[in-house]
């Protein structure tokens, strides 16, 4: 039984990805969202809201909450400017997703998903140094944006419960995503290391080798053994090569920022006598810090997944397919 959010009405209404995820997670949850929208329904984002003809306008006097990426311009334009509706409905919690915020020099800038990445540092730190910066695929701002959005606006209608007063929620992508490059910022200030784009590796290593995707016999496998203990392990995983014993390999520090290719050539050639799952087995046994990269089509196979029942079957044009579920188990305390 999913139902934190049960009894709240939510009316959302949605541009992009950022306001419809933070609309599934709400339904997720057992909220019902009610989704004003002409574009047909995603079977991801849609499938436990209901559709309607109505405007929001109609809805909103039997709401909590309002959802929207919308440009101020565009709520005007439908009858929603935030400020009004919050004086009509005091209680309504008014949930307002943007790439960039809606106040400051840059709150009109018409922005997306690159903007959001770019603005935040993300991009500075992805791709490789030698080439122009990556996007991360898939809209990762839009969909970081609209996790904050759904958990922010949770709060928020529990806080209205109690105090009788609803909220005016906004959020800003790039200022989401900059939250996590902080964290890169972390790790540079404590190794003193300057952040660059760095490839498959971690920006620096984290100031020590290896952290990284390395290939192995069947793709790759991601190894994060940055301690002196960690890495003792991991050479005698791989059973204490000979290579092991020289100065030159006992320096973190040195092979993750002076001699990283080096290294990983080295290692390469055990890698590959590999396949992912031989080297999870052993990393268990010799407490490496180290995981298989599943592709994606081999995660709806996936063992732990379907433990967990996180794939659902949906009706897509008539057939079933296998689509991503909620990312958590929500279980009721007993009584």
């Amino acid at each position: 039984m999913y139902d934190s959010m049960s009894g709240v009405t939510v009316v959302e209404v949605a541009g992009t990805r950022a306001a419809r995820f933070a609309g599934k997670l709400l339904a997720d949850v057992g909220a019902t969202v009610v989704r004003v929208s002409d574009a047909e329904a995603d079977t991801y984002f849609d499938r436990r809201k209901t559709s309607t003809r109505a405007t929001a306008a109609e809805l909103l006097a039997g709401a909590e909450v309002l959802v929207t990426d919308l440009t101020d311009a565009e709520l005007a334009e439908i009858g929603l400017d935030p400020a009004k509706l919050r004086e009509r409905y005091p209680r309504l919690v008014v949930t307002l997703l943007s790439a960039l915020g809606r106040t400051g020099p840059r709150a009109g800038l018409a922005a997306g998903e690159a903007a959001m990445q770019a603005a935040s540092g993300f991009l500075h730190l992805t791709g490789y140094p030698d080439r122009e910066p990556l996007l991360v695929p898939y809209g990762l701002g839009e969909l970081q944006l609209g996790i904050s959005g759904a958990g922010a606006t949770a709060a928020a209608v529990w806080r209205a419960r109690t105090s009788g007063t609803g909220a005016l929620v906004e959020i800003s992508g790039a200022e989401v995503l900059a939250s996590y490059v902080r964290i890169y910022g972390a790790v540079g200030t404590y190794y003193d290391i300057e952040l660059v784009r760095d490839g498959r590796r971690a920006p620096g290593s984290g100031g020590r080798w290896p952290f990284g995707l390395f290939p192995c016999k069947d793709g790759y496998v991601a190894l994060i053994a940055r301690t002196a203990p960690e890495w003792d392990r991991f050479l005698e995983m791989m059973g204490n090569p000979a290579w092991s014993k020289d100065p030159r390999y006992t320096d973190a520090r040195a092979m993750a920022i002076d001699y990283p290719d080096e290294v990983d050539a080295l290692v390469a050639p055990w890698l590959s006598a590999h396949t992912r799952d031989e080297l999870l087995d052993l990393a268990q046994r010799y407490k490496v810090p180290m995981a298989p990269v599943r592709r994606i089509d081999e995660l709806t196979a996936d063992v732990q997944m379907r433990h967990r029942g996180f794939f659902e079957t949906a009706k897509v044009d008539g057939v079933d397919a296998v689509v991503p579920g909620r990312p958590w188990v929500e279980t009721l305390a007993s009584r």
